[in-house]
């Protein structure tokens, strides 16, 4: 029987439920696709229409999170009077408040996720390429404005915030501290010295002056060693060429043996 696109969506949601429950319980490895089906109020073969291994509906759950901060963040009323380092600021906790209510889930689960393996690679590459989307956007918008300067190497600093996203997930995993102060701080200190980073140009600075030594002195060092490869070559060859026995008679031999 076909089922509406509202409907698959509904029993998609239940799923992911379903699973976070039980994992919080059993762990990833105790609960089974069975159970978990079987909870959401499906048939055991009918989850797999929509997952088709229990990882996948892990990975599922954070995509889902993260986009649900992002429409949290776009239904800020005076989103557009942000900065970047207020955007970045306003993402990150949003989606810690995302957690927050799976908080034991995520301690479970978020290591997996964010280290995972190359065969869940697939599972993994749609959650990191929309965070860097969203987090590009932001950078896009910073430097329309004036606030920053053109990012040369955009991609690289997407990747510094994921790993920072994914160290402050970890911390705050961890964090004991009253209505996790200690992020909270954390955060602000940090923003603080990553945007003073991005504002003060240092990355990209920092990538001309490496280009630069690589250009003049790398480059330079390898003439230097491909020079006395041939020169090592040569000397290979005339060594080959003096041990080379010639063919002939007796003077042929008299000479193979002077």
């Amino acid at each position: 029987m076909k089922i509406s696109e509202d409907r698959k969506r509904e029993n998609r949601s239940q799923i992911i439920r379903a699973a976070v429950d039980a994992m919080t319980e059993k762990g990833v490895k105790g609960a089974t696709m069975r159970e978990i089906a079987r909870a959401a109020g499906l048939g055991d073969a009918t989850i797999y229409n929509y997952f088709p291994t229990k990882e996948a509906i892990v990975y599922a759950y954070y995509e889902d999170r993260l986009e649900e901060g992002v429409e949290r963040l776009r239904a800020i009323p005076d989103l557009q009077t942000y900065g970047l380092r207020e955007h970045l600021q306003a993402l990150f906790e949003t989606l810690l408040e995302q957690f927050l209510p799976d908080r034991e889930f995520v301690a479970g689960t978020f290591g997996g996720v964010t280290f995972s393996l190359a065969s869940d690679y697939q599972y993994l590459r749609p959650l990191r390429s929309r965070f860097f989307h969203v987090v590009a956007n932001m950078f896009e918008t910073a430097v329309a404005a004036g606030e920053i300067p053109e990012q040369a190497f955009q991609e690289l600093t997407c990747q510094c915030l994921w790993d920072y996203y994914i160290g402050l997930v970890h911390y705050w995993i961890r964090d004991r501290s009253e209505h996790f102060q200690n992020t909270t701080i954390l955060i602000d200190k940090s923003l603080d010295l990553a945007i003073g980073f991005i504002r003060a140009d240092l990355l990209n600075k920092a990538m001309d002056m490496a280009s630069f030594l690589f250009r003049h002195h790398v480059m330079a060092r390898l003439d230097v060693f491909q020079d006395r490869m041939d020169v090592l070559r040569g000397q290979m060859d005339a060594m080959r060429q003096r041990k080379r026995p010639t063919t002939g008679g007796e003077d042929g031999r008299r000479h193979s043996q002077e």
